[in-house]
């Protein structure tokens, strides 16, 4: 009778962990869906403060003489940067989503075509939900680029992980 309920212990402590982990993946989605929902509520003015601040970090970081170069060649430079550090912002927010949307589903089917499929259309659908969001906020608009960047970073990401599968299944097969 003991090891009956040591085994029936056993098991349900296992099933308890699978949930928890199962609502800790489901939480860190939704996190990080609401990190990039707040980014997006913000206006084109508080959007631009940030990203400025942002780029001008970067730009001492890798120009250090940046503040000594002409104005119109640290406005172009400025320009430029800027562009490109909002764009990887968008594929590198979307690429960590893309991540956490395979482990949270992964959690509930190990079918890698399922897990895929839907972490590609939550993410896309996301992606576009996010960019008519925008179109709602004073100085922002929807961007159908920023949709094409954020389907990118999703896609990026799990073609990383479907790779990582394929040579990790590979490796233990040997």
């Amino acid at each position: 009778m003991r090891n009956l309920y040591f085994l029936w212990y056993n098991e349900m402590r296992h099933k308890m962990r699978k949930n928890v982990i199962k609502i800790l993946f489901m939480v860190f989605v939704i996190g990080w869906m609401g990190m990039i929902f707040y980014f997006s509520h913000q206006t084109g003015v508080q959007s631009s403060s940030m990203s400025s601040k942002i780029t001008n970090k970067i730009l001492h970081l890798f120009i250090s003489s940046y503040d000594d170069l002409p104005l119109n060649e640290q406005t172009e430079i400025f320009k430029n940067a800027s562009f490109v550090i909002r764009k990887l912002a968008h594929y590198f927010e979307y690429a960590i989503l893309g991540l956490l949307l395979f482990l949270a589903i992964y959690n509930f089917t190990n079918k890698r075509g399922i897990v895929f499929s839907l972490s590609i259309g939550i993410g896309v659908l996301y992606a576009i939900s996010d960019e008519v969001h925008q179109s709602f906020i004073g100085g922002r608009a929807p961007m159908v680029l920023d949709v094409f960047i954020d389907s990118c970073g999703v896609l990026t990401m799990l073609l990383c992980i479907e790779i990582f599968l394929t040579i990790k299944n590979s490796v233990k097969k040997r």
